[in-house]
């Protein structure tokens, strides 16, 4: 049954805040229609996510350090990526904002006068305790913190498909379509970024349970995989139908952390708020540990041990309970757009990472990098031609020309190996 638990740490570790708020959202957005946004929304995030984490079965942590997605391209390039992801997903941005949206979401309805750094500096005394330990961090995330998640869900779900709010809307509340707008909700969850930094997690608990050749290891990742998925699929589905039974009854006007709260309380009242308290808290709890994890194995792997993992666990957790008590809202608008241009270069190094075996060059990977880099930056500063490339609308105008870049670099290379290898022959024979 280790694949069970290796699984429900994925789903853990995946299902932040952020997931928790986008679905239903579009649900409510969509209303009728929310089963065809819910696919283009599986397909920007489940499908990314899981890719993001099979990404670390070919890699050598040993070796090559952390970040799986960064062995094929240069070591300068790779190392910039991998400091820059892991402290934006780790200290600097989304570590301190599980704490900062506990406590907005969780606490301040509850107990409207708690101090935040007072509970910020509670959220990661149990942060530390949890991942203090290194090889019992997906155990604990796996055994004890999500199946307490699950069921505070399932409770919501169930009831909330079992008395819906209202009739869902005929006519969907956007202008874009409607699959069009679930691709762009789940992109916009950043999921991939946190998978590929969780691949190392994951792989690591792999080997320590005994799991060490490659067709073992790729059964067992394959069936964690397969359980995470299926539990996001069924939550965020469930979660996507409650909001769109309220899609006529709530004004089209209402925030997407505001709907939240509403929805549950129009589904269990007073305790509608304890039940959402406590899904937030553990849903940023696990995320919390898992990331704090893997930023500290990660800085203790790049300072070659000179950093040690404890020490690392508890300054990250330092740094991030001052930083959450900024709130959630500045935290964002500070990290935006550094994860804007960070997220194109991740996704596309996890698709040529799944497809490294097929390509034999390194350059298609730096050059593929670059490109969507570029045009990350691109997007941030809204230089105006791209916002007219095909994808613009949902937020993926750099999806076709790393694509085509990505396809001539391939080709390129490959003639050029191919002539290579005809060379060597001739010269051999």
């Amino acid at each position: 049954m280790d694949f069970m638990v290796i699984g429900f740490a994925i789903f853990s570790m995946l299902f932040g805040a952020g997931n928790l708020i986008f679905p239903p959202f579009l649900g409510f957005m969509t209303g009728s229609a929310w089963i065809v946004g819910f696919i283009g929304y599986v397909l920007a995030d489940i499908i990314l996510g899981v890719s993001g984490i099979m990404t670390s079965l070919d890699h050598d942590y040993e070796k090559d350090g952390t970040v799986s997605i960064s062995s094929r391209v240069d070591k300068r390039i790779g190392l910039l990526l991998g400091l820059t992801m892991i402290t934006c997903i780790g200290p600097a941005v989304v570590i301190p904002r599980t704490a900062a949206t506990t406590f907005e979401i969780s606490i301040l309805p509850l107990l409207p006068n708690f101090n935040p750094l007072v509970f910020s500096v509670i959220f990661f005394l149990i942060v530390i305790a949890l991942t203090i330990t290194k090889s019992k961090v997906v155990d604990v995330i796996g055994k004890v913190l999500t199946p307490i998640l699950l069921v505070s869900l399932a409770i919501l779900i169930i009831k909330g498909i079992a008395t819906p709010i209202g009739d869902m809307s005929q006519v969907p509340q956007i202008e874009n379509n409607v699959f069009a707008e679930g691709i762009a909700q789940g992109y916009q969850t950043m999921d991939a970024l946190g998978a590929v930094a969780l691949a190392a997690l994951v792989m690591n608990s792999i080997i320590s349970k005994g799991y060490t050749n490659r067709a073992e290891k790729r059964k067992i990742l394959i069936k964690s995989n397969v359980v995470a998925a299926i539990f996001l699929i069924l939550v965020y589905g469930g979660l996507c139908y409650i909001g769109a039974t309220a899609s006529t009854s709530l004004d089209s006007e209402i925030g997407q952390t505001l709907l939240l709260t509403t929805l549950t309380h129009l589904i269990m009242g007073y305790w509608g708020k304890v039940l959402l308290a406590i899904i937030v808290f553990f849903a940023c709890l696990t995320t919390a540990v898992g990331l704090t994890s893997v930023a500290a194995e990660y800085y203790e792997e790049v300072s070659k041990g000179r950093l040690n993992y404890k020490v690392l666990v508890v300054a990250i957790c330092a740094i991030a309970t001052v930083i959450s008590t900024v709130g959630v809202s500045d935290i964002i608008k500070v990290a935006g757009p550094l994860l804007d241009i960070i997220y194109p270069v991740a996704v596309t190094l996890i698709v040529l990472t799944l497809m490294s075996n097929k390509i034999k060059s390194n350059a298609v990977f730096n050059i593929s990098a670059i490109v969507a880099c570029l045009f990350g930056v691109m997007n941030v500063l809204k230089v105006e031609f791209i916002q007219h490339l095909p994808l613009a609308e949902v937020g993926l105008s750099w999806v076709i020309p790393v694509l085509i870049v990505a396809v001539i670099s391939i080709v390129v290379t490959s003639g050029k190996s191919k002539k290579d290898e005809r060379l060597e022959d001739t010269q051999i024979s």
